[in-house]
């Protein structure tokens, strides 16, 4: 009983003794890696370009909430062997968006570098097709990310990020670098 009163005394005491609470939006642009199981029998691993929207609140230097908006674009193989040796061939093509929604951890290191994890839930849709077999998935699950930043200035930073979806079929992460603008 004691240790999460203590865990919450020093929360709320780190919470209230900064006070730079700021709203922040930034993009990111990178590499979504695909895992997709083929409905036929056999797995594609490929990579396409990703990107992402996000807006966010610091409630001080190291708590933030954060809402995601992702476009995974489009990941492709033209012929695919199903299992080797077994001359059956199909072509797959996988396609991904999805919104997140994530609690921020937030720890720096210097003034200008601060790393990150981030903790959250991520809705997605996928589009799956296979040979002439079009089939649709989505979901709601888990999202983790840890990141890097550097601040140029106090209202511009620069964030490489690597993100992991805990998704069924496709299983998807990105690898991003883009900017962030907070605004004071």
């Amino acid at each position: 009983m004691r240790l999460p009163v203590m865990m919450a005394c020093m929360l709320m005491a780190a919470m209230s003794t900064t006070t730079i609470a700021e709203p922040y939006v930034g993009f990111g642009v990178g590499s979504a890696s695909y895992q997709v199981d083929l409905a036929g029998g056999g797995s594609y691993d490929d990579s396409g370009a990703g990107f992402k929207l996000y807006s966010g609140y610091a409630f001080n230097k190291y708590f933030a909430a954060e809402l995601d908006i992702y476009s995974f674009a489009e990941a492709s193989a033209g012929s695919v062997e199903t299992s080797p040796g077994s001359g059956t061939f199909v072509s797959a093509m996988a396609s991904m968006n999805g919104v997140g929604a994530y609690a921020v951890g937030m720890y720096p290191v210097s003034k200008k570098v601060n790393l990150v994890a981030k903790l959250g839930m991520l809705r997605w849709d996928a589009d799956l097709t296979v040979n002439n077999s079009t089939a649709s998935n989505d979901g709601t699950d888990a999202a983790y990310a840890l990141a890097a930043s550097y601040a140029f200035t106090k209202e511009l930073l620069l964030v490489a990020e690597w993100e992991w979806f805990n998704t069924d079929n496709p299983q998807v992460s990105l690898l991003s670098a883009g900017f962030r603008f907070n605004f004071r």
